[in-house]
C-alpha cells in the first residue's frame, strides 16, 4: 500500500556501530522529541556448516542481528515514552533450522531471549516489546541464498510471503490494537516453520 513517507529523515548507519546508532537515535529523537516505536529489522545471512566458518563471518552475523538490535534498544529505550513498541525482526531457523545456518540461527534465538528479556524489563515503562518471527519473505536475503540458488532448499511459492504482509504484522505489534501484547513471537511465516521442522527431523 502507497501511503508516501510523510515526515522522516534518513540516515546510512552500520547498526552494530555504537557510535553510529547513538548519532542517528540522538538526531531522532531531537527531531521529534521523543521515540514512539522501535522496528529492528537489518539483518544478513552467512550460511556453510560450522567447521567451515570464517571467525570473521560468525563474528559479523552476530554483530548486525544481535548486537544491532542491543545497541538501538539500549539508545532508544531512554528516549522513548510510555506506550512506546519495540518490534524485533527474527526467523524460524531460531527454533528450527538446518546445518548451513548455525550463525544465523543462533542470532536469531539470542534475538527472541532478548525480546522476552527486555519485555519485562521494560514492563514498568509500559513500553512494549514483542518480535514477529518471519518464514520465507520474497527479498534478496531468499534469493541470494545459496542453498535456494543451488536449489537445494525448496520453497514453495505458497510459503513466500510478500513484504507488505511482513509490515501488517509489525504495524499491528506496534500499535494501539496489541496494547496488550507484550513479550511474545508473533509466527508470519505462511505455514514454513512446520516445513522446516520437518526437515531439520
Amino acid at each position: 500500500k502507497e501511503r508516501g513517507a510523510g515526515d522522516c529523515i534518513y540516515f546510512h548507519a552500520d547498526v552494530a556501530d555504537s557510535a553510529e546508532v547513538r548519532r542517528a537515535i540522538g538526531a531522532t529523537a531531537e527531531r521529534w522529541r521523543h521515540i514512539d516505536i522501535v522496528v529492528n529489522n537489518a539483518a544478513i545471512l552467512k550460511t556453510g556448516r560450522l567447521i567451515e566458518t570464517d571467525e570473521a563471518d560468525w563474528d559479523k552475523t552476530i554483530a548486525v542481528n544481535l548486537r544491532g538490535p542491543f545497541l538501538v534498544c539500549k539508545y532508544a529505550i531512554p528516549k522513548m515514552k510510555a506506550k512506546g513498541a519495540i518490534v524485533n525482526v527474527s526467523s524460524i531457523h531460531a527454533v528450527a533450522t538446518d546445518a548451513k545456518s548455525a550463525a544465523y540461527g543462533a542470532s536469531k534465538g539470542g534475538l527472541e531471549s532478548l525480546t522476552r528479556a527486555l519485555a519485562l524489563e521494560c514492563f514498568e515503562q509500559q513500553i512494549r516489546v514483542n518480535a514477529v518471527r518471519l518464514g520465507a519473505v520474497d527479498t534478496s536475503m531468499l534469493w541470494d541464498n545459496p542453498s535456494v540458488k543451488s536449489g537445494e532448499e525448496k520453497v514453495n511459492p505458497l510459503e513466500i510471503g510478500e513484504p507488505s504482509e511482513i509490515a501488517e504484522a509489525i504495524l499491528f505489534l506496534a500499535s494501539d490494537r496489541a496494547s496488550f501484547v507484550s513479550g511474545a513471537v508473533l509466527n508470519v511465516d505462511g505455514g514454513r516453520l512446520p516445513v522446516l521442522a520437518s526437515h531439520a527431523g
